[in-house]
């Protein structure tokens, strides 16, 4: 028993050192989730088989989801209200949608079902925040109206993406006749409508609670009460959301949500970065160990993807046009081009309920690998001056927009 300990001790320490180094070799494309996602792919049941308890891995790696969804709703305040007018706003939701259209266009011209169609385009509708921030940053933008714009225009195309993602599972799971599919889409949208106001409710009136709750605490306590409370909402919006019948990542998105304008929360949870750093790592190796190797290397697999790439780099790049001049088309296009985790979990989540196969799932996952290696890329277009790293990625002065070092690191 022992022998067996020491071992799977030896196992593990030389998975994470793996996925340490992926995650840098990855930085060096300024995308480590790819690397990770890599890490778990050559490394899972579908390569070497290394992995122990995969099962444990996913549980993980989904807590270290939830944390990162939970951090997008804390970075939310409201300084960005200054880029909201009619134009703008009109725009917001051809940020989402048109990825979704123009990836069901090209699953159905190749020969599949619409259901795969529309299954594998809203893997394309979601924008890694972190990602566009920094290209905010890079570029002068950030802490201007269009940087704002951007800002919010991925954390509504997440708050969408997640809608959608709750529809997508309630329809796999869909039997019957049209009314049984009608109630079973109505039903992820009402919830997450509740689920989305319940979060604003409480984004106006947690600080104020709080307030009254930490001037019974010793000063030297109020972090970590912050971070419990913080939690404690989180994971109870987590499983009300889930059991309600929307996406559990959208409660988790509104328990963050609920403590964006508590003062000295984003202090308070950034003292834990570095763990959440970790788990989210975990996350996308979780990804890479469900991924099925030999159609992702297969010749009709492979040329699939290239082909995906299309509209996933397209879908993104044209929403910039709806943004004003064609400068600033072209930086928020390539600033939404770049994926992150939820395209992977709606990949996932639609081959689970049998909405996808193998060959459109591996596509997916081709694309969202590209597109993310390339919106770093394009940004090199866009501005000649290097990167210059500021620890603050906010509008709001002395409050981080993201928390996880990933997310902010300028090799990240």
């Amino acid at each position: 028993r022992m022998d067996g300990t020491v071992t799977d001790v030896a196992t593990f320490a030389v998975v994470l050192a793996a996925l340490v180094l992926g995650g840098k070799v990855g930085g060096m494309l300024h995308a480590p989730l790819v690397g990770e996602i890599v890490v778990g792919l050559l490394l899972g049941p579908e390569g070497a088989g290394f992995l122990l308890y995969p099962e444990a891995i996913v549980l993980v790696g989904n807590f270290g989801l939830c944390l990162l969804v939970m951090e997008g709703g804390l970075s939310i305040d409201e300084a960005p209200s200054e880029a909201w007018g009619a134009r703008r706003v009109s725009s917001l939701w051809r940020v989402t949608l048109l990825p979704i259209g123009l990836g069901c266009a090209f699953m159905t011209a190749v020969g599949f079902s619409v259901t795969t169609g529309i299954a594998a385009g809203t893997a394309l509708s979601s924008t890694s925040i972190g990602m566009a921030t920094k290209m905010m940053q890079t570029v002068g933008e950030l802490n201007t109206p269009l940087g704002s714009l951007i800002c919010v225009a991925a954390m509504v195309d997440d708050v969408l993406s997640l809608v959608i993602l709750a529809v997508i599972s309630n329809l796999g799971r869909a039997s019957g006749g049209d009314g049984d599919t009608a109630l079973k889409i109505a039903q992820p949208i009402l919830v997450s409508a509740a689920v989305v106001a319940v979060g604003f409710v409480t984004f106006r009136f947690t600080p104020s609670l709080l307030a009254w709750l930490l001037k019974r605490l010793p000063p030297a306590s109020h972090p970590d009460a912050i971070v419990c409370c913080l939690l404690a909402l989180t994971m109870a919006l987590v499983v009300a959301a889930g059991a309600a019948g929307s996406t559990f990542l959208l409660g988790a998105f509104a328990g963050g949500l609920s403590f964006a304008r508590v003062e000295g929360a984003a202090e308070a949870w950034g003292r834990h970065a570095e763990l959440s750093s970790w788990l989210t790592s975990v996350f996308f190796l979780s990804v890479g160990l469900r991924i099925p190797l030999g159609a992702l290397f297969s010749p009709v697999g492979f040329a699939l993807g290239l082909g995906y790439t299309v509209p996933a780099v397209a879908g993104k790049l044209v929403t910039g046009a709806f943004t004003g001049s064609w400068g600033e088309a072209t930086v928020v296009g390539w600033a939404m081009v770049g994926r992150g985790e939820l395209g992977f979990v709606m990949a996932q989540e639609a081959r689970g309920e049998g909405m996808l196969g193998d060959t459109p799932y591996v596509a997916c996952v081709w694309a969202l690998l590209i597109a993310t290696l390339m919106s770093p890329a394009g940004k090199g277009t866009l501005n000649p001056k290097p990167f210059i790293y500021h620890s603050t990625l906010n509008l709001k002065p002395n409050k981080p927009r993201y928390l996880n070092p990933k997310l902010e690191s300028p090799n990240s």
